[in-house]
Order: C-alpha cells, then sequence, then structure tokens
C-alpha cells in the first residue's frame, strides 16, 4: 500500500496595517513592521544573590555597596579577562547589557513601514502639543496609542517555513555538527546584493541604528580598540540576551508555569533575532577562533602551544556558554533547523556541564577531592562512563591537579571552600542548579524560534522538563529512577579527550596566575530577581534623616532634597551646585545608575518622580496617611505609612519597564532636574 503526503500549503504570514488597514504579506518592496518601544535597562545589572532587597540607608552606620550586583560582578569578569587574554578573544567570552542593555517590547501591532513614514509627517505638522519628541522618533501606535519610537521589520516568510524546519531528522550528531560548521562558515550578506538595495535592507540598517543609538556609547564600548567590529558583534548578540533574560524575569525567574510568552502575540523576539542575525552574518569570525571548533573538534597538541609573546585566547572553560549559544546561533542563516539548533545546545550542554564539574571540584577540600578521584577513577572503563559525574569528576580533578588551580594559600582556599558535607544528592542538585540558568535562556529561545510551547512543571522537576523538551534526554530514558542530569551528556567526541584538551588550557593559565585562575571559573549562578529598595514603615525615619543630610558632591543641605530608590543614592534635585556638564543631578544619576530611568523620592514633599530619558512625570506618592490618602508637600503634617501594595506596583512597573505605558503626564525636563 502506497502512502502519499499532501504537500502542505505554504501561506505566508500575513500582516494587518492599523494605518492603510490593508492585510498581506510583508515584502521585500514594501516591508511590514512591527511597532516597538525601544529603551534602554539596567534593571537586569541590579539583581543580587540575596532574595531579601537590600534597606534604604537611615543612619549615617547604614551603607549600601554596588559590590555585590549582576552587573558589577560581570564588569569585574570581563576586566580581569581583558587583563591576560586577547581582547578579541574575550569579547567573545561574555555578555554586556547588565547595564545599559536595550529592551525591546512592542504592543503587537503592525503597519506598513512607508505608511509609518507618512504617519510620522503628519505628526510633524501637527500644532497640537505632544507629550513626545516627534524629531527624536517617537510616537504613539496608530491603533492602541501606546507609546513607540522604532518600528522592526517583519521578515518575509511563510507560515509553513517553521513547520517544515522542524521536521526531526535522523542524521548522526557528527553529522549535524559538520553541518553548522558549514552553514556558518558561509559569507553572510542582506537578503539581497548591496547593489540592489531593497526598502527591507534599509529598515533592517535603520532599526540597527536606532537600537544602537538607544543606549550610551560607553555601555557598547568595551574594547581596548575604540570603533572594533567586536564591539558591535558584542553588543548585538548581548541584546538578544538582555531580552530573553528580561522576559525570563518578568516569568518570575523560573519557567514552572510554563505557557506562551507572558504578553502572548506580544513578543518581538522573533523578528528581533532576524535583524540581529542579519546583522552578525556580516561579519565573520575566523575560522580558528570560532569557539565550535574547539567545542567539536580534538586539536593537536602543538597547535596549542601557539606563540609566547601574544596575548593567548580565552580558555573555554571560561567561556560564557549562553553567550556562546547566542553567538552559535546567530552565526547561522536565519531561518534556523530545529534539528541545527538542538544540536548546538547539545554540544554547549558538555562544555557547560564540564563547567559545574569544574566549579565543584574547587568548591570542595582537598580531601574530598581525593575521595572523589579515587572512586570515579575505578569505573572509567564501564560502558557508561561518558554519562556519569562522578567518573567525569574524578577525572576533571586528576587533569586540573597537573595544574595550579588547586594549589592555594589556606586563607584564599577558605573562602572558596564550601563547608557543606557533599552528598550524592547535594552533589546532583549543585550540578542541576549550575546549568538551569542556561536550559532555561535556551528554552525560551526555542520557544520563540519554533512556536512550541513551554511545559508547566513543578520546580523540583524544571531541570528534566526543560532538558527533555531540548531534546537533552534520550527517548528512552526510564523515569522511575532518581533523575540523573549526566544522563543528558551526549559528547560529539570522546569526552575524556575533549575535557583534557580544555583541561590543559586552565593548566597553562594557572602556571602563571593561579589566583586569577580561580577566580576566573564560571561559578554557579544564583541571581535572585531584581528589587527596589526596601522602605520604613514610617515616611517619618526618611524625614528626620535626610531631609537636613548634606550633599556628597557640593557638602550643602539641598533646598529640594531626593533619593534614588534602586541604588539609595542621595541627590540634589534642581540643583544648580552640583550641576554637570549642563546635566542637573538627578538626570545624570538616571543615566548612570539605570541607563536613563531614575526612581526618585523627594524627601520633602514625598512624592516619587520618574526620569525617563528626555522626559519625566509626577508618579505618585507610597505614604498615605490613616485614611488611605497622599499629603503631597507634605502640607498637612499627618503620619504617613507605606501602602506596600503601591510600592509593589512601582516595583512592578520598574521591572517590567511600562512606565512609558501607565503613566501619561510626561513632560520634558531640559535636564534641570
Amino acid at each position: 500500500m502506497e502512502i502519499t503526503t499532501a504537500e502542505p500549503q505554504v501561506s505566508e504570514a500575513v500582516y494587518d496595517c492599523v494605518i492603510c488597514g490593508q492585510s498581506g504579506p510583508s515584502s521585500e518592496d514594501r516591508p511590514t513592521g512591527l511597532v516597538v518601544l525601544l529603551q534602554a535597562s539596567s534593571v537586569l545589572g541590579q539583581c543580587r544573590d540575596n532574595t531579601e532587597p537590600k534597606k534604604l540607608p537611615i543612619t549615617e552606620e547604614e551603607q549600601i555597596y554596588p559590590w555585590d550586583t549582576c552587573a558589577a560582578v560581570h564588569d569585574v569578569r570581563l576586566s580581569l579577562l581583558q587583563r591576560y587574554f586577547k581582547d578579541s578573544s574575550c569579547l567573545l567570552a561574555v555578555s554586556i547589557g547588565w547595564e545599559g542593555g536595550v529592551y525591546v517590547q512592542t504592543c503587537g501591532h503592525t503597519l506598513h513601514i512607508d505608511c509609518h513614514k507618512s504617519y510620522m509627517e503628519s505628526l510633524r505638522n501637527d500644532q497640537v502639543l505632544q507629550g513626545f519628541s516627534v524629531d527624536k522618533g517617537e510616537f504613539t501606535c496608530p491603533l492602541c496609542r501606546q507609546f513607540a519610537n522604532s518600528v522592526l521589520p517583519c521578515y518575509p516568510g511563510s507560515n509553513m517555513e517553521n513547520n517544515l524546519w522542524q521536521r526531526p531528522s535522523n542524521k548522526s550528531l557528527q553529522d549535524l555538527i559538520k553541518e553548522v560548521e558549514e552553514l556558518q562558515g558561509r559569507p553572510g550578506a542582506f537578503p539581497v546584493s548591496i547593489s540592489s538595495e531593497t526598502n527591507l535592507s534599509k529598515e533592517m540598517e535603520s532599526v540597527m541604528k536606532d537600537i544602537k543609538n538607544t543606549t550610551q556609547k560607553k555601555y557598547r564600548d568595551y574594547s581596548k580598540t575604540p570603533g572594533s567590529p567586536d564591539n558591535d558583534f558584542l553588543f548585538m548578540y548581548s541584546v538578544a540576551r538582555t531580552n530573553l533574560e528580561l522576559e525570563l524575569i518578568h516569568r518570575g525567574g523560573n519557567l514552572c508555569s510554563g505557557g506562551a510568552s507572558t504578553a502572548g502575540k506580544r513578543s518581538c523576539l522573533n523578528q528581533l533575532f532576524h535583524v540581529l542575525a542579519l546583522h552578525m552574518r556580516l561579519y565573520s569570525i575566523d575560522s580558528e577562533f570560532n569557539p565550535w571548533g574547539k567545542l567539536t573538534q580534538l586539536e593537536e597538541m602543538n597547535s596549542q602551544l601557539g606563540n609566547e609573546e601574544q596575548q593567548p585566547e580565552v580558555p573555554i572553560l571560561y567561556h560564557d556558554v549562553t553567550s556562546l549559544l547566542l553567538i552559535q546561533i546567530l552565526m547561522m542563516p536565519q531561518p534556523l533547523r530545529k534539528d541545527h539548533f538542538t544540536c548546538i545546545v547539545k554540544v554547549l550542554f558538555a562544555l557547560l556541564y564540564t563547567q559545574a564539574l569544574v566549579a565543584l571540584s574547587v568548591k570542595c577540600n582537598e580531601e574530598d577531592r581525593s575521595a572523589w578521584k579515587h572512586t570515579g577513577a575505578l569505573k572509567k572503563n564501564t560502558c557508561d562512563a561518558e554519562k556519569s559525574y562522578k567518573v567525569l569528576l574524578s577525572f576533571v580533578i586528576s587533569e586540573l591537579s597537573k595544574g595550579k588551580l588547586y594549589h592555594e594559600e589556606g586563607a584564599q582556599e577558605c573562602a572558596m571552600v564550601s563547608p557543606i558535607a557533599w552528598s550524592s544528592e547535594s552533589m546532583e542538585k549543585y550540578l542541576q542548579d549550575f546549568c538551569l540558568p542556561f536550559l532555561r535562556i535556551t528554552s525560551l529561545l526555542q520557544h520563540h524560534l519554533f512556536g512550541e510551547d513551554l511545559p508547566s512543571c513543578q520546580e523540583e522537576e524544571e531541570f528534566s522538563v526543560l532538558s527533555s523538551c531540548l531534546g537533552l534526554l534520550p527517548t528512552f530514558y526510564q523515569t522511575e529512577h532518581p533523575f540523573i542530569s549526566a544522563s543528558c551528556l551526549d559528547w560529539p567526541v570522546p569526552a575524556f579527550d575533549i575535557i583534557a584538551q580544555w583541561c590543559s588550557e586552565i593548566n597553562s593559565f594557572t602556571e602563571r596566575h593561579a589566583e586569577q585562575g580561580k577566580a576566573l571559573l564560571i561559578q554557579e549562578s544564583r541571581w535572585k530577581l531584581p528589587h527596589l529598595l526596601q522602605l520604613p514603615e514610617n515616611y517619618n525615619t526618611i524625614f528626620q534623616y535626610y531631609h537636613r543630610k548634606t550633599c556628597s558632591v557640593c557638602t550643602k543641605v539641598p533646598k529640594d532634597p531626593a533619593v534614588c530608590l534602586v541604588c539609595g543614592t542621595f541627590v540634589c534635585l534642581k540643583g544648580l551646585c552640583c550641576k554637570q556638564q549642563s546635566y542637573c543631578e538627578c538626570v545624570l544619576h538616571s543615566q548612570n545608575c539605570g541607563a536613563g530611568t531614575g526612581i526618585f523620592l523627594l524627601v520633602n514633599a514625598s512624592v516619587i518622580i520618574i526620569i525617563r530619558g528626555h522626559r519625566f512625570c509626577l508618579w505618585g506618592s507610597v505614604y498615605l496617611d490613616a485614611h488611605g490618602e497622599e499629603d503631597r508637600d507634605l502640607r498637612r503634617g499627618k503620619p504617613l505609612y507605606i501602602c506596600k501594595e503601591r510600592y509593589k506596583v512601582l516595583e512592578q512597573q520598574w521591572i517590567s519597564h511600562t512606565f512609558d505605558h501607565i503613566n501619561k503626564r510626561w513632560g520634558p525636563h531640559y535636564n534641570g532636574l
């Protein structure tokens, strides 16, 4: 009996233009775009490793130090890498955007790019006073009136495209690895040649300029050589990282609830990925520097020695795996095939797991290490040795013992070593916790690229559910036994050979810099959700401390004192005394602390003021009297108490970047706050 498969009808994605009302596909000549708001964000950088928010200082003894924020830790790491390794290699080993990253959000409405241009022209000619600046590209969505400042072109393509790319192939991992390498090696270009530049490619370039101009130069330029293409490359994949990380925060920091995007149709990550991928493929990584080779091939020993005078490449075990994932995926021709995506994830998971084992080996003391080294070595020749964390850990310890990573002075060692006694369960939990952030981001990425729903699960099952969702778990895996994370491993080459190669890079570095070698090992990611500062119950406590406090810049008591609710800095509102380069202190602080977003409590008025870019608005008060009413400017002199519900709303608007949409009474501040 012959089975015929009906060819699916390929239907192009149809978009409705909210200006002219016509429906149709996005094309090269007449592209359609999503209405988006681009804004710089430092919310990610405010994550700390503590669930309890910091308290607003209300005595001289209390201080808030920013050393433990996510942004500070990443900055220190990058500068440490740049001290010892080649600059171009360092910029592929990390992500930026923890401070001043670009967040892209949409209301979900689409319009033709040419209709949008006519609309902007009509806004320019409109004499009505608007709350936004048309010259800066700002406008409100013609349909829902949501604030926006750019249009993200929709890449022409069919609805069926995703389905065709998702068909599983029976190719081996080795074949897929070769295919990925070949596809990355092809020179990138816009879909059409530059000579016949289309409207679509012009718009793609235009929106990329908008994305770059959204944030300040200091948040984009991390290279030692200013204007280096490595900077652009780092910035572009970091934009993707910022948006994925922020979506994860909006979901509560994990994917247990599953389901579609929090905003449903309002996600624009797919379109953003197309724009970023098209631009990233214009830069080619030299094949010798492409990390893909180090991940999937065994090198000859001679090639590792290299030139002693040059700064070495960053060892692969010091690379941030999520950054590697985004680089590998954005370097591929889009749309990406599902089996290529899974192949990249499998290869990177092997690296991540090795990093987890190395971090675990450093965390324990010398006795534990020698015990593990011995027990694992006995099982090295068993059939499933490559999927046993005990054997792999034993091998990692024996390889790294050849270098000076474990040779540390007693005082130094105590800081890193954890006092807990390691059991099999606690080790397994540590390894899973180490890998979970990567699995979450990867699952989100898969959800956006291929439209697959995320499964909901219990918190303790999150690792196993996400790994099976990503295709890391073998299909025949038995669920009755306790789950072992190492069963997700699928090594591209013999495990012990590649681990030995990776460890030898660490050993050659720790020969000269043992202390830094240990500091650079990627530690377990433990960032909790960001919070505003915790405020005292009674407003009088704040007032008594701050209304007579002297400013640290001008050493005078400000006429209008204000406190930043993100970091606790005390500033002079409208104070000419602290003006720098024509910027008053509040505006300057909002740029340094929140990349253009500032939340200040005006001490003498009990009111909160929001600064967003070149605009500001009064938000209201989070301190109310016994009857639930505000006392603006403290005229009535009633005792005021914190309203936790209001403060929660303020924090939520800050985290979800919705100040622009919810508050309507904005005005320009002319840098005078």
